[in-house]
């Protein structure tokens, strides 16, 4: 076995998972002499993980429309994989699998996985994709019925697949994205995510953050004080630190957004009238929108500063050792990524084990602060003048 195979070896679920493909590989593989599919009509690409892993996807599917011009393009994701693939001209439908695997604060769903098997069988997949590499995932292709299914198998399951992709550990997940899509390496510089927005939805959020005293020639700081995990939140006491030194500047409005912990965040500054409370207000979609009239994002290493690249917003991230950031995070050229190395990175830990959580708290308001200044005056030409045209930045009608 290769051990780059199961890159989970020191879980208990890797003698699971190597137990299983020992079974299928001792089955007759008759499945795997069938070619690759002469008539593509319909495509299933599996994204069932989180929105950063998502939006690291978004290049994919330009490849497979322009591979594949006259097949419909199927993408089954979670609860969050249609606001971000609304209204994306090379996708034709969008199937959300709430409760899976991968799913945040809900456990999984045995009645909606057989649905989403009946109905994904139902629509006949001539090719079907698994981007992350999942042994669940490609089970459920395999009892999808799907034709001639493409993964990597890294994480078991390499049996049921026609085609197994070399998982090149040094590849940034776009990049790998893509290698499995157009069985070549394509430098992460030269993919770009793209999320859409119709001119509604634009102006709708436009005038939102009017209403909320948003004026016509403020510069618009987006501010994501939260993260999936503990493990990668930098403090709320910084990012009070760090709105207090953005204030400053009396243009500058500073946009909080986020779902609960942010509230700390906006009531600390309740008097200040260029702090906008947009914590728990819109639904993602409605983020997005309003994320498209910033002109800097400014947070941790989560969904929202994948979004804001998509976005084409230029921006600072404050990165944990989490993860290993330069495989998984934002890679625009607008952006300034600030990360402490330690020597226990990547943990993978939803909560830091090492007291003083030296990873984040390294990283000082005054670095941050700076990056920010950087990107501010370095883009300033870029920005939108004044009187502020809010909005143009977006996406097509499908």
């Amino acid at each position: 076995m290769n051990d780059h195979r199961y890159p989970f070896q020191r879980s208990w679920r890797w003698h699971l998972v190597r137990f299983f493909d020992l079974v299928v590989e001792r089955f007759p593989r008759k499945a795997h002499s069938l070619g690759f599919p002469n008539l593509v009509r319909k495509i299933l690409v599996v994204r069932l993980d989180q929105i950063g892993d998502l939006v690291c996807s978004l290049p994919v599917f330009p490849i497979l429309r322009k591979r594949f011009p006259e097949a419909k393009i199927f993408v089954l994701t979670g609860s969050d994989g249609k606001d971000i693939l609304d209204q994306n001209p090379f996708v034709d439908d969008v199937i959300q699998f709430h409760s899976n695997w991968f799913a945040r604060r809900k456990y999984f769903n045995l009645l909606e996985w057989i649905k989403i098997v009946f109905l994904l069988r139902k629509k006949g997949f001539d090719l079907a994709y698994d981007l992350r590499g999942d042994l669940r995932n490609i089970i459920l292709m395999t009892l999808a019925g799907a034709r001639y299914r493409v993964g990597y198998g890294i994480g078991g399951g390499a049996g049921l697949l026609h085609e197994a992709g070399v998982y090149d550990m040094k590849l940034h997940q776009a990049e790998l994205n893509i290698k499995l899509v157009a069985g070549e390496v394509v430098d992460k510089a030269d993919l770009k995510p793209t999320i859409y927005l119709s001119e509604p939805e634009k102006l709708k959020s436009l005038r939102e953050l009017k209403d909320r005293g948003v004026e016509k020639d403020s510069k618009l700081i987006a501010v994501h004080p939260e993260a999936g995990y503990p493990s990668k939140e930098w403090g709320g006491e910084k990012f009070v630190e760090l709105v207090t030194k953005l204030l400053t500047e009396p243009r500058n409005r500073v946009l909080v957004f986020g779902i609960s912990k942010a509230r700390k965040l906006v009531e600390h500054f309740s008097n200040s009238q260029r702090v906008i409370d947009l914590v728990g207000v819109f639904t993602l979609r409605e983020m997005i929108a309003a994320l498209s009239h910033c002109h800097l994002f400014i947070g941790n290493d989560s969904g929202p500063s994948h979004i804001a690249q998509a976005l084409g917003i230029p921006m600072v991230v404050v990165a944990s050792g989490t993860n290993d950031y330069d495989k998984w995070g934002v890679w625009a050229r607008g952006a300034r990524v600030l990360k402490h190395a330690v020597s226990c990175s990547p943990c993978h830990l939803q909560n830091c084990n090492v007291e003083g959580h030296p990873c984040m708290s390294k990283i000082s308001v005054g670095e941050v602060f700076e990056k920010a200044q950087e990107l501010s005056q370095t883009l300033t030409v870029s920005l939108h003048p004044s009187p502020l045209p809010l909005g143009e930045r977006g996406g097509r009608r499908r």
